[in-house]
């Protein structure tokens, strides 16, 4: 087994593969920050977040999961856990970085927003300089990470997801979601220059749906954006996942034979094979937040 490693201050990212032959000089490379995000709210969207980060974990894979829709958070009772702090403590002051940071049963840990705070959807280049300090100054080994953004086009959405290495676009069969989420794409693609994405199909009733959805799509984008989207992958509609989600938990831990559940494994295997492959990145996290904050004073 080799590691290699990617630092963000002195979080550091050691996924472990299979490739003892790789020389040494070309062993490390950048580990993968995954942004999962959404046209329009409503799509499943911070499921799918938890559900993947339980799959990954259920392979021994190191998980943080970043909860970015800052002004309604709500991954932290998806992941079962009762934060005593939450970004918009810390950036009251009453909290560092690290008692923020907390782990649920599966050690996967969660970096948690703030819910119904209105301050915290729109931040200072100070406040956005201060989270970079402190994550900084913490030190978790990891493997993957994963941002759950906020639906939509704001400043905000388009900030995380552009600073990440992948992007995961999550459509459902509504035709708004499909609208939105075209929308989604061409502001990233157009005003933030970005030209691939992820499209996971979820909430459908089989894999020929979640096809026509990307392929529609994909199309489109190719046509008019001069943008690649790829296949990741699509999860069923249902029962078991809706009951799960009725009770604010996720199928991959309390029904692993269910449907919805095997695909969140499968889905999540694509993803680690992407990070092993060493797909084209963006950075690594490292530049995560860095790029963010330059992104806004260049604006200015």
């Amino acid at each position: 087994m080799i590691e290699t490693t990617a630092t963000f201050g002195n979080l550091e990212l050691t996924p472990q593969l299979n490739s003892e032959s790789i020389p040494a000089a070309k062993r490390r490379r950048p580990a993968p920050v995954f942004a999962i995000t959404s046209g329009k709210g409503g799509v499943g969207k911070t499921n799918v977040t938890a559900n993947l980060a339980a799959a990954l974990a259920l392979k021994n894979r190191r998980v943080m999961v970043i909860d970015a829709d800052l002004g309604l958070a709500n991954l932290d009772l998806l992941l079962g856990v009762r934060p005593s702090y939450t970004l918009a403590d810390f950036f009251a002051g009453a909290a560092p970085l690290d008692e923020i940071i907390v782990a649920n049963r599966q050690g996967i840990l969660l970096l948690p927003g703030a819910s119904g705070v209105q301050e915290m959807t729109s931040l200072s280049s100070d406040q956005k300089a201060a989270l970079l300090t402190e994550l900084d100054a913490i030190t978790h080994p990891l493997d993957i990470a994963l941002v759950d953004t906020g639906s939509g086009i704001s400043d905000a959405v388009t900030y995380f997801t552009a600073a990440a290495q992948e992007i995961v676009v999550v459509v459902t069969p509504e035709p708004a979601s499909m609208t939105d989420a075209y929308a989604l794409i061409k502001v990233l693609a157009s005003a933030h220059g970005q030209k691939r994405f992820w499209i996971l199909a979820n909430n459908v009733s089989g894999e020929a749906e979640a096809r026509r959805l990307f392929d529609a799509l994909s199309r489109t984008a190719l046509c008019f954006l001069n943008a690649a989207l790829d296949y990741l992958g699509w999860i069923p509609r249902d029962p078991r996942l809706a009951r799960a989600v009725a009770r604010s938990r996720m199928v991959v831990e309390d029904a692993g034979d269910a449907p919805s559940a095997q695909a969140f494994v499968a889905v999540a295997q694509r993803m680690m094979q992407t990070a092993a492959g060493g797909v084209a990145v963006k950075g690594n996290l490292q530049f995560f937040l860095r790029r963010m904050l330059a992104g806004e004073r260049g604006g200015r």
